[in-house]
């Protein structure tokens, strides 16, 4: 007999509700995100860098925090550190003035979307995604630490992660990092330094051999 999956308590549910973390919450924060990564993908500009310069403020925050928690409480001057960091994001984020406004929806959950216009500036492209976004990461703060950038040097692309530990953006630039990486090379370099250790030291026992056999000859 195969067991009962113990449904989520109302308790745990509210709290997920709270943080923005229940499943509809997680799969909708991936799929509306692919627009701002397409966009900040796209040949950068004074705007991808002010919405960059946002999401690495929030991952800093999340980081920080994650620190604490892990440490079992906030240790002399974390809390600072804490404050300092969503400083400086509150201040990114104050350059931004909307005003709200709702258009209809076809989603599941509401008949609603919440917009924010954008105040006493002419329409531009450029500057409606740089607004969309920023009211993504509001929407979505929590997620915002899997949108992260491909360690990759050489590529760099813009990915939303599905796991806490995801680097790279695909299976290429995984395989890639394997192969010419850091790690790889660290990797090599320590292997490189043994091999030659060790062919130093067969070197010497020949030496050693050929010399106590000469040796021999000699008498």
């Amino acid at each position: 007999m195969r067991k009962l999956r113990k449904s989520p308590t109302v308790g745990l549910a509210f709290k997920n509700s709270l943080k923005g973390n229940t499943p509809d919450k997680r799969r909708e924060a991936a799929l509306t995100a692919k627009l701002v990564l397409d966009w900040l993908n796209a040949a950068p500009s004074a705007s991808t860098k002010r919405v960059e310069s946002l999401i690495e403020a929030c991952h800093r925050v999340s980081e920080l925090v994650e620190t604490i928690k892990a440490s079992g409480g906030p240790g002399s001057g974390q809390n600072a550190e804490v404050l300092r960091a969503a400083s400086e994001l509150n201040i990114g984020l104050g350059r931004y003035k909307w005003h709200p406004g709702v258009s209809g929806s076809m989603g599941a959950h509401s008949h609603f979307k919440i917009v924010f216009g954008i105040l006493g500036v002419a329409f531009d492209q450029s500057l409606a995604m740089e607004h969309y976004s920023v009211q993504w990461i509001v929407e979505n703060v929590d997620a915002v630490q899997k949108v992260r950038r491909c360690r990759v040097a050489t590529c760099r692309k813009w990915y939303y992660a599905k796991t806490d530990h995801q680097k790279y953006c695909g299976g290429a630039c995984r395989q890639k990092d394997a192969a010419q990486g850091d790690d790889f090379k660290e990797k090599r370099r320590v292997y490189m330094k043994k091999y030659r250790s060790e062919e130093a030291e067969r070197d010497a026992r020949a030496k050693r051999l050929a010399n106590r056999l000469g040796k021999g000859k000699d008498k």
